[in-house]
């Protein structure tokens, strides 16, 4: 059975519902940084911190918070809170149109102008898009300039109001203000808002603001050191069944998660990996890639809407179970058949996949189409197969990956993982293929394959070419039929099933080739 895990499905659900952009147009990548994070105006990429359990309590954005449902309460309104400001910012800030502007700038001080006039851009979208989301975060807003009065009076001294109002402390900034919120949507806006800028550059001493915890900063940093404690927020609303739903989600991720880290480190015994870690991805990346292969991955959709336009209008000779091989082979040739469709007489057991990523520095050197071949390779094994839990996929250096356990549903979480893949690092690839075995084998699916992509070149400890050697016969003759998938001879010379291309689209045909070899054979 897969696991549903949701949680950052259903925050990318908010953040690009609500900005009204996709995501190979705005990046957020979560993160252990401290406080969210802007990097960079010619592309922009939103950091978001996720919170941290340190003995036994919830650190987040410079506070910390008891594991009960009530500080997590507390602590979901911020991290809500930040989704919801960087989301307004994704909707109105094209940061691209301060690039020549900041040239022969001092960087900080022309972030400090940036977010002057980004904050007010991303409060009106904000109020104006749904004001009671609007009402919760400027409340709490209002709550944490309290919070530091308290603790530092001559930080805001004579403030208060909202937010906004607190960085408006003289009449020239208050009228900058209200010139931007004038013209928003008028005719030569772009050219306004620069020219603001440069007045306010000039007059940099009058905007210094406090950011609050939610709000961007622009240098990624992280501290154990527990700044505060935890404030206490009273959310209404859609925001505050949000926050139940984050809570809610949150807790059955991490179960998910520690679950399936306990189980792979059983199987660690005897092998030389650091650790082994889930990686929270990149899901701008990854769309980025999928828009690369999209000829390809059109293709295999065609393929797919075949079996509906044939069970309409039947013939008995061409109805059967999809024969995955010989599917996407006819996506790689470009051509259309219906011999897509095993008989039924033919049709085996069910299988259950290992997809094995080399990522190592060497790998790196004579491929680098590699996250572009594993997003193929993905969508093909997730479309065609239509089981989400017959596959599983993995990368391997000196660390294993989880990057799709069999039991995870192949979402935007896990996509995002293979948009996080960079290759570099040691290549224990006795160590991969070892560990995969030991996944399958305890696996009670009748076929089972490990298909590995390497240059079939290990490093990273004595004696590792003969390890490398002595796995591949053990698991040869375990009952798993392993293929060996890359672009140089030593793959051809150490599996006795394997594929060798030089270029993206050859060496998918030539993964398709070897998959139909083996399942052969196997019959």
């Amino acid at each position: 059975m897969v696991h549903e895990e949701e949680f950052y499905d259903y925050v990318y659900k908010i953040f690009y519902s609500f900005a009204e952009v996709k995501p190979q147009d705005a990046g957020i990548i979560f993160s252990r940084t401290t406080y969210p994070v802007l990097e960079s105006i010619q592309n922009p990429m939103m950091v978001v911190p996720v919170p941290k359990l340190v003995n036994e309590k919830y650190v987040f954005e410079g506070m910390v918070f008891e594991n009960t449902p009530e500080d997590r309460k507390n602590m979901w309104s911020l991290f809500l809170a930040t989704i919801y400001h960087l989301s307004s910012h994704a909707a109105t800030s094209p940061y691209s149109k301060y690039e020549k502007w900041v040239k022969r700038k001092t960087p900080d001080t022309c972030w400090q102008v940036i977010d002057f006039i980004e904050d007010i851009l991303a409060d009106r979208y904000l109020y104006h898009k749904n004001k009671e989301i609007w009402q919760n975060i400027d409340k709490m807003g209002k709550h944490i300039l309290e919070n530091i009065k308290v603790r530092d009076k001559r930080m805001l001294a004579g403030n208060s109001g909202t937010v906004f109002q607190t960085i408006c402390n003289n009449s020239a900034v208050a009228s900058a203000r209200d010139e931007i919120i004038q013209n928003i949507g008028k005719a030569g806006f772009e050219e306004k808002l620069l020219s603001i800028a440069t007045f306010l550059y000039k007059n940099r001493e009058s905007i210094k603001k406090v950011t609050l915890p939610f709000q961007d900063h622009h240098k990624r940093s992280w501290s154990p050191k527990i700044e505060q404690d935890g404030l206490n927020f009273e959310p209404f609303g859609i925001f505050a069944e949000q926050i139940e739903k984050l809570d809610y989600h949150w807790e059955n991720n991490q179960w998910l998660k520690r679950k399936i880290l306990r189980r792979y480190s059983k199987y660690l015994k005897g092998l030389n990996f650091d650790s082994i870690i889930i990686p929270i991805g990149d899901l701008k990346a990854y769309e980025e890639i999928k828009l690369r292969t999209m000829p390809m991955l059109r293709r295999i959709r065609q393929q797919i809407r075949m079996v509906s336009n044939l069970v309409d209008d039947p013939k008995i000779d061409q109805i059967g179970y999809i024969d995955m091989q010989m599917a996407i082979q006819a996506v790689a040739s470009e051509g259309v058949t219906t011999d897509i469709f095993e008989r039924d007489e033919l049709r085996r057991g069910e299988e259950a996949w290992v997809i094995l990523i080399d990522k190592s520095a060497s790998m790196q050197l004579r491929f680098d189409k590699l996250q572009e071949f594993t997003v193929a390779v993905s969508e093909s094994a997730n479309e065609l197969t239509g089981k989400q839990d017959a596959w599983a996929l993995y990368s391997f250096d000196n660390n294993f990956y989880v990057i799709k356990d069999f039991k995870e549903r192949y979402n935007q979480e896990t996509r995002a993982r293979i948009g996080d893949i960079k290759q570099g690092g040691l290549s224990l690839l006795p160590d991969g293929l070892e560990l995969a075995a030991r996944i399958l084998m305890d696996d009670p699916r009748e076929r089972k394959f490990i298909f590995v992509i390497t240059d079939g070149h290990p490093s990273g400890y004595d004696k590792i070419h003969e390890a490398f050697s002595k796995t591949v016969k053990k698991t040869e003759i375990s009952g798993i039929t392993l293929i060996g998938i890359g672009i140089t001879k030593a793959v051809t010379k150490k599996f006795k099933n394997s594929a060798r291309a030089t270029d993206l689209k050859e060496l998918v045909v030539k993964f398709i080739t070897a998959y139909k070899t083996a399942a052969a054979s196997d019959m």
